[in-house]
């Protein structure tokens, strides 16, 4: 008797297994595509880090074309002809005052008290 029993859960099962291992694939393969190493939400992250990374690229770019003017105003400027002129004088003044405090005779100072801000 118990084998009859087992036969017909056996019967009864045979159908069932190949649709579900086509469900148990198609899930798989869903997951995949969404959380996957190649999947939207990853392409999503992968997007986003793109464009950050591009917005630093282009502050650096910047920055770079900010200091080489700065170091051509230093060194000297060359000129269509290709010669060099002497190095901006007023520019290296303004550098040496702001940076490192220095004044020339006859410059006065004036001293500003800070306010402590109530809280």
């Amino acid at each position: 008797m118990v084998t009859i029993v087992v036969g017909k859960w056996k019967q009864r099962l045979k159908p069932l297994v190949l649709p579900g291992l086509v469900g148990l694939l198609l899930l798989y393969t869903a997951d995949q595509l969404l959380t996957g190493e190649r999947g939207i939400v990853t392409w999503r992250v992968m997007k986003a880090q793109i464009t950050e990374l591009e917005t630093q690229v282009y502050d650096l770019k910047y920055d770079i074309h900010r200091l080489e003017k700065h170091i051509a105003r230093l060194r000297g400027i060359k000129n269509p002809d290709g010669k060099i002129e002497k190095p901006d004088k007023d520019f290296i003044d303004e550098l040496v005052r702001r940076e490192l405090g220095y004044l020339q005779p006859g410059d006065k100072v004036i001293l500003v008290k800070e306010i402590n801000k109530l809280p």
